[in-house]
């Protein structure tokens, strides 16, 4: 915790510290489970959906090229492999970037919140 932060936690009175800890920081699993929240939580299932199916077809292919008996045929299957695999990969950095987009969006309702306390203070 930084010097501005405890400041800050030492002005606040307790109903705004019990609003702030609600907004708090998430740890990494619930950062992911938020994925799922929301008005976009069928495109995130339909992405696991997705990442399975790939990560499946990938193990496939590469016992594929595992078991190839010319190189062409391994050399296909490796292709295969490679390609699913990038597609997995693309589709968890898009996981990735959905948990910070929600994660800024927390901090960003954080901030309107204590504006808003403190508007309300200044106008009583």
């Amino acid at each position: 915790m930084t010097d501005i932060d405890r400041m800050i936690e030492e002005a606040l009175e307790e109903e705004d510290r019990a609003l702030l800890e609600k907004f708090s920081e998430q740890n990494l699993l619930a950062q992911g489970l938020s994925v799922y929240r929301g008005r976009q939580a069928w495109v995130a299932a339909l992405a696991t959906v997705i990442i399975f199916a790939m990560f499946g077809a990938a193990v496939y292919s590469a016992i594929q090229f595992i078991r190839a008996q010319d190189a062409l045929a391994a050399l296909r299957w490796g292709g295969a492999t490679l390609l699913f695999m990038i597609m997995v990969a693309f589709m968890k950095v898009w996981f990735w970037l959905r948990m910070e987009a929600n994660r800024i969006l927390r901090e960003i309702k954080r901030v309107e919140l204590q504006l808003a306390r403190m508007q309300g203070k200044q106008a009583a």
